[in-house]
């Protein structure tokens, strides 16, 4: 066997998944995603431009750029040693962010292949910046210059930001951001923005109360999951006009009147069912907080579509529609505390949700607990993990990817 098909054949023995993290504004808002290929046995691919290159394809072979990113931006990393731009040319240059990991001084050819990007209308990313002479004299080619706070201290990132500035109007982006009070830190510190899970962990505001229009979607949906009657639905709906006209705008213009134009809240409930307003509802928790459109919607929304997805596809649980209902359901509202600032306790101790449902969100435990570790392992790029729960699930890689890239899909038109 050659030397080709046998790297061919290594490749195709062992199946790797996306994974992604978000790049978030000023203002919670999600500006783009870093994308990445995590091989089974854990940790990154051996190959970089290999990994760069199968997220691409696996990424942008089902779907479009535009469908899977939502009019997002998708940073994908190379090295300066490994790169193609004529593989690169293949993908739309207002989408994709090629990002540069340079370990060592460029070569001549390279730095004419940057410019030649540039020509293209691509815009170019730095990753891990450090103040050598060749990073320097890189950043006259790049939009977009990340700094890590894992592997500097503050003071040093501060002195890289200062250096960054000297060199134009860079669009730094600060990554590994552990948590919302060192992001408010970046920011304050010059930085355009921040990289990592920090706004997906709760940072919990003592003595904080859930605001009345929560409360008001809360007692719907104890109402729907306790099989109340329609007067009593259409009542809470009455005493919430807001609430009411988003719910008639939405039935009026998402195709579900069956060429009648809803003019009631009854008639509503009727054509909707139970099920679909209830998800309606916990999307609804997510989509207008503060104002605008929350970067927590688009996660919550992937996790929910992610969990019922892979349930469907596990030949180890059921998939009825009721416990397809609670895994959307459960992957939706594990990240409400995050949302709302409030104890996840507190937040499920005012809605009535089934005690399983609880448990799973709470403990993780039972099959939507499992199904929420993994995803959960999915969004953390933990391979050794996803490939453990995926395997006590019966689900392959393969399932994982196709479930995950069609979530994705399915969220980014929520936003």
């Amino acid at each position: 066997m050659d030397p080709q098909t046998q790297d061919a054949a290594a490749a195709a023995s062992q199946e790797e998944f996306i994974a992604r993290q978000a790049i978030l504004g000023r203002q919670g808002e999600i500006i783009g995603y870093e994308l990445y290929a995590r091989e089974e046995q854990g940790g990154p691919m051996d190959d970089p431009f290999l990994a760069s290159a199968r997220v691409l394809i696996k990424a942008f072979s089902q779907f479009s750029v535009e469908q899977l990113l939502g009019g997002k931006l998708a940073f994908v990393n190379f090295t300066n040693s490994l790169f193609d731009e004529k593989s690169l040319g293949l993908f739309p240059a207002h989408r994709i962010i090629p990002e540069f990991t340079i370990t060592e001084a460029p070569s001549a050819e390279f730095l004419a292949t940057l410019g030649a990007l540039r020509r293209q209308g691509y815009r170019l990313a730095l990753d891990r910046f450090q103040d050598t002479p060749w990073h320097v004299d890189l950043l006259s080619f790049m939009d977009f210059v990340k700094v890590d706070l894992y592997s500097a201290e503050l003071s040093q990132v501060q002195a890289q930001i200062r250096t960054i500035r000297r060199s134009g109007d860079k669009a730094i982006v600060a990554t590994r951001v552990e948590t919302q009070g060192v992001a408010r830190h970046c920011y304050e510190a010059g930085v355009n923005f921040t990289q990592g899970y920090y706004f997906m962990r709760p940072e919990i505001i003592a003595g904080k109360r859930i605001a009345a229009n929560h409360l008001s979607i809360f007692r719907l949906l104890n109402l729907l999951g306790e099989n109340g009657p329609v007067a009593e639905i259409e009542q809470a709906f009455q005493k919430d006009p807001g609430l009411s006209y988003q719910l008639l705008r939405y039935m009026n213009s998402a195709g579900l009147t069956r060429g009648q134009e809803i003019d009631s809240i009854r008639r509503a409930l009727i054509l909707l069912g139970r099920q679909p307003l209830q998800r309606w509802l916990t999307l609804l928790l997510f989509a207008g907080h503060g104002g605008r459109s929350s970067p927590l919607l688009t996660m919550a929304a992937t996790r929910g579509r992610l969990a019922e997805q892979l349930r469907q596809k596990s030949p180890a649980i059921s998939a009825d529609s009721v416990q397809m209902h609670q895994s959307f359901l459960v992957g939706m509202l594990s990240l409400l505390d995050a949302m709302l600032g409030v104890p996840m306790a507190d937040i499920l101790g005012d809605l009535h949700l089934p005690p399983q449902v609880d448990a799973a969100i709470l403990q993780h435990e039972g099959e939507n607990g499992a199904l929420l570790r993994l995803i959960e392992a999915i969004e953390q790029g933990d391979a050794p993990g996803t490939l453990a729960l995926a395997g006590s699930l019966g689900l392959e890689m393969a399932d994982i990817n196709q479930c995950y890239l069609n979530a994705m899909a399915w969220a980014a038109v929520l936003d």
